[in-house]
C-alpha cells in the first residue's frame, strides 16, 4: 500500500500539470482570437492567469456553492478584473474572451477528453 502513494501523488500533479498547460494553451488561442497581435498574449502570462482564476475559483466557493449566485458574480468581476488587467483589453473584448473559451474548452474536452480549468 505504501508503494501506491508515491505513485498516486505523482499522478495527481501530472494531472495537474497536464491541465494547467491545456487551460494555459485554451486561453491563449482564445485571447490571440479575439485580440490579434496583443503583445500581452503571451503563453507564459495565460499560465499565471489560469493559475490566479483557479484560485480564485476556490476562493470565491463558487467551485463549491455553485446553486447560489453571490459566489458566481463575484467571481465573474474577479475574472474580467484579472482578464482585462492581465490582457490591456475593454470589457467587450473580455465577454469575447469568455465565449471564445467556452467554445475551445468544450472543442478542448470533446477530441482530448481533457478537461480544462474552466469547464468544470
Amino acid at each position: 500500500m505504501s508503494n501506491r502513494r508515491p505513485a498516486l501523488a505523482q499522478s495527481h500533479a501530472l494531472a495537474f500539470l497536464v491541465r494547467l498547460v491545456v487551460s494555459a494553451a485554451v486561453l491563449w488561442f482564445a485571447v490571440g482570437w479575439v485580440s490579434p497581435g496583443n503583445p500581452w498574449n503571451t503563453f507564459g502570462r495565460a499560465v499565471l492567469v489560469s493559475i490566479v482564476l483557479s484560485i480564485a475559483y476556490y476562493v470565491t466557493l463558487a467551485k463549491f456553492l455553485w446553486f447560489l449566485v453571490l459566489p458566481w458574480i463575484v467571481y465573474v468581476a474577479i475574472w474580467l478584473f484579472v482578464v482585462m488587467s492581465a490582457y490591456g483589453i475593454g470589457f467587450l473584448r473580455a465577454l469575447l474572451v469568455a465565449l471564445a473559451l467556452a467554445v475551445l474548452s468544450w472543442l478542448v474536452s470533446e477530441l482530448f477528453g481533457v478537461r480544462t480549468f474552466r469547464s468544470e
